[in-house]
């Protein structure tokens, strides 16, 4: 019996040449799912020590990470894929509206103006009174119009598909560029700047975490109970970034609040200047 990747004589259930699992069987949805349950769940069992310490305790994975203590938990990068991956499918299956509620209660008043202004509910009228004063004004502006106009005639459904589609790609700006910014905060004693990305990797994961069973309980809660989990989210969501500083960084609980505040306020910012230019790039594609 041959390897049905590399032909080569198979001396077991694994090919001793490229190391691909011997699998005749015909691959359908079924098999697929259970194979991809099994990877996650069974094949590499570090996945749920790797949640529960990264949920738990905030800069213990960051800590163990840098103290090379690796090999026991999932690689920072594939954890933040499988979460994410999970956070935004979600998001696409349950109507519901728990990162807004969480936008809402805490940062509503923090965010900058963005770029692109409409003028009351969004229709034909608006979108000639659209006024765009951000970059390449000439040339962006005339554009975003007839995407307004597209925008008004399927009532946003396109837009809001490419726009989730487009806020992963935005995460992978947004991560990098703040973290170069976190070394202005950090510079004494001195850290790498992968270090402060590693722990924006393991903090953004928590949290995406948090918003998926957000997601479901603003789904399964009735109607009356449903600002809750909102709260709880916010306040968790506070407690981890605030506690994570001071585990990883090793600042005071005084200096580990002030930071917070600091970062906190600046991480609004640049969100939200990231997301409007992801809007209008979403406008664009349209």
């Amino acid at each position: 019996m041959n390897c049905l990747n590399c032909n080569a004589v198979l001396q077991g259930r694994y090919c001793s040449s490229c190391g691909q699992k011997h699998d005749p069987h015909a691959q359908t949805i079924g098999h697929f799912v259970a194979e991809t349950v099994e990877t996650l769940s069974h094949a590499d069992s570090r996945l749920w020590l790797t949640l529960r310490v990264l949920l738990s305790s905030p800069g213990t994975l960051t800590a163990d990470f840098f103290a090379g203590r690796r090999e026991r938990y999932l690689p920072a990068i594939r954890l933040y894929l499988i979460i994410s991956l999970l956070f935004f499918l979600l998001i696409t299956l349950i109507p519901s509206g728990g990162i807004e509620s969480l936008l809402q209660t805490g940062t509503a008043t923090t965010a900058p103006t963005p770029a692109v202004q409409l003028d009351g509910d969004i229709n034909a009228n608006s979108c000639k009174k659209l006024d765009y004063n951000g970059p390449f004004e000439q040339s962006v502006e005339p554009k975003l119009r007839a995407a307004c106009m597209r925008v008004v005639q399927d009532d946003g459904r396109k837009l809001s598909e490419i726009f989730q589609r487009n806020i992963p790609k935005a995460m992978f700006v947004l991560l990098p560029a703040f973290a170069l910014l976190m070394m202005l905060f950090f510079w004494h004693p001195r850290h790498l700047y992968a270090e402060h990305l590693i722990f924006l990797v393991h903090n953004h994961s928590a949290i995406f975490a948090a918003l998926a069973l957000n997601e479901i309980l603003d789904f399964l809660i009735p109607a009356g109970w449903d600002e809750w989990p909102a709260f709880a989210l916010l306040a968790y969501v506070t407690w981890y970034c605030w506690r994570g500083i001071r585990v990883y960084y090793g600042r005071s609980r005084g200096k580990s609040l002030v930071l917070f505040g600091i970062l906190g306020f600046s991480y609004v910012v640049m969100a939200s200047l990231v997301l409007t230019f992801t809007g209008i790039a979403s406008m664009l594609a349209l």
